[in-house]
């Protein structure tokens, strides 16, 4: 039993560090898209392990985050 328990325990720290990373490596993408664009930081996670469809979905979102605070930001202004 208590074997059990460590092993859930280790597996749970593994998974933190995994998503720790790849959340790294969502916000480094994040940060290529707006230097290079979007085929540069696709390429990135790509080259990181990150699927197409994944990586594109990411971007995406991304995008349209960055877009509509920007609208949002521009509507304030007036």
């Amino acid at each position: 039993m208590e074997q059990n328990n460590m092993d859930e325990n280790e597996r749970r720290q593994q998974e933190r560090r995994q998503d720790l990373e790849t959340a790294s490596q969502i916000t480094e993408a994040a940060a290529l898209q707006r230097a290079f664009g979007s085929d540069a930081a696709q390429r990135f996670l790509k080259l990181r392990g990150i699927g197409d469809q994944l990586a594109q979905d990411l971007l995406i979102e991304n995008y349209d985050r960055r877009q509509l605070a920007r609208r949002e930001r521009l509507a304030s202004t007036t």
